[in-house]
């Protein structure tokens, strides 16, 4: 078989597969990789694995397939991990030149796919996004030592930034970082300090004053809600981000929700999709609702938390800030009224 023929079989293939199974790459893991003369298939799906030998054997292609379902050999026994630093940045590929599509924050936890050099590829527990993450921000678990670590009583972190100390004094330097609402596992106490175990193994020391008695989320309210999100007023836009140390708009909306208790799927189209659907009209809307904008009239590409008084609301652009559809008002935006495509009532 020629050089050129088996590559245009390759990508036949590849076309035909992708229209038979219609993959989000966000969420699941469909990679393609040509070798001699094998096409390498790599998925994290029992379900992708057995339609794509059914679509092979139907086709009889004059080359060979290999399917390696995920997690594969490069993981071992380590198919669980924790980040064990305040935010680690997850990347569509594995180089830190690569795009940040979303984070993992310290004492989160994942399932491991796959081992590539210095990188993991994850399936966060949090709400299932997939990425490549550094293994020298994260500890990879065996599923026992694992569970045992998850064992450890838990208290989450008050502070906008809490200073995990070598010793519990405060001239101690500070060995990690934990951000707001993150978790820490609590191994003792010493005096105005909490003993906190790290992932990695290593144990660092909270003042006590910084961490809340539990990593409980607090009951619902639409004050609580509301008290979440102007907490963040003025932190800075990042793409992907989704921690004190920078938010994306979705990013945004899901921390304020999650910290009150109520999990959202991580990306704006998604969330758009989580609940009853409003339409467009402003004087239906109540507190507490999203809204969702389009840029270009085909997807959605930004979201908020309606506020309801001056029909404002809460939003990541450029930082975490206030705006109002109502054109009187000096935090009017015009462009954010003329993209507005509905909203949807999640609580």
């Amino acid at each position: 078989m020629a050089e050129d023929d088996k590559h245009i079989g390759f990508t036949l293939f590849e076309k035909k597969l992708g229209k038979s199974l219609v993959v989000d790459d966000r969420y699941s893991v469909l990679d393609f990789r040509p070798a001699g003369n094998y096409l390498h298939i790599l998925t994290d799906s029992i379900s992708h694995a057995a339609r794509i030998s059914k679509l092979y054997q139907k086709e009889t292609p004059r080359f060979k397939i290999k399917v390696t379902l995920l997690p594969d050999n490069s993981v071992g026994k380590t198919t669980k991990g924790i980040c064990h630093v305040g935010v680690a940045a997850v990347r569509k590929d594995p180089t830190s030149a690569s795009e940040q599509i979303t984070q993992v924050l310290f004492g989160e936890t994942f399932d491991a796919l796959q081992v590539k050099d210095d990188w993991a590829r994850v399936r966060l527990d949090a709400d299932g996004y997939i990425g490549w993450v550094s293994t020298g921000q994260v500890t990879l678990f065996q599923e026992d030592d694992f569970y045992e670590f998850q064992t450890l009583p838990k208290m989450s972190v008050r502070e906008k930034v809490l200073g995990l100390f070598q010793r519990p004094g405060g001239n101690s330097p500070v060995l990690r970082e934990a951000v707001y609402g993150t978790h820490l596992s609590i191994a003792g106490s010493r005096g105005k300090f909490l003993e906190v175990r790290l992932p990695d193994g290593a144990t660092a020391y909270a003042v006590k004053s910084g961490v809340n008695d539990s990593a409980a989320p607090r009951p619902f309210s639409l004050k609580g809600l509301f008290e979440t999100a102007y907490g963040f007023r003025g932190i800075s836009y990042a793409w992907g981000g989704r921690s004190v140390k920078g938010f994306d708009c979705s990013g945004f909306v899901q921390s304020v929700f999650r910290l009150n208790g109520i999990e959202l799927p991580r990306d704006a189209g998604t969330q758009f999709w989580s609940g009853i659907h409003l339409g467009k009209e402003i004087g239906n809307l109540k507190a507490g609702d999203l809204l969702f904008f389009s840029s270009n009239g085909d997807k959605i590409t930004h979201v908020a938390l309606y506020v309801g008084k001056n029909k404002q609301f809460i939003h990541s652009s450029g930082y975490v800030r206030v705006n109002s559809f109502d054109p009187n008002r000096r935090d009017f935006s015009k462009k954010l009224l003329s993209t507005f495509v509905g909203a949807s009532r999640v609580i």
